[in-house]
């Protein structure tokens, strides 16, 4: 019983809060602190599956992105 007069005053707070007049910065302020909090919430209680990997992986890798020259190619000096 206790609980729900804690909930219930929590609520009637939370109420009057997002009634009150907000200026359209505080409006934008609010909005821009929720999105970030969701953003940061998801990542820290994501699952991570395959470990963390920073890059494009659709498999089109290339051993030698120069085709077929040397590796020495770029540092060639013509006197």
């Amino acid at each position: 019983m206790r609980a729900l007069i804690v909930i219930k005053k929590i609520g009637k707070s939370f109420t009057e809060f997002l009634c009150r007049d907000w200026t359209p910065a505080e409006k934008i302020l609010v909005a821009t602190c929720c999105v970030l909090y969701g953003m940061i919430h998801g990542f820290l209680i994501s699952p991570i599956k395959k470990g963390v990997s920073i890059g494009c992986n659709n498999g089109n890798n290339s051993d030698n992105c120069y085709g077929g020259l040397d590796d020495d190619f770029m540092f060639d000096d013509e006197d």
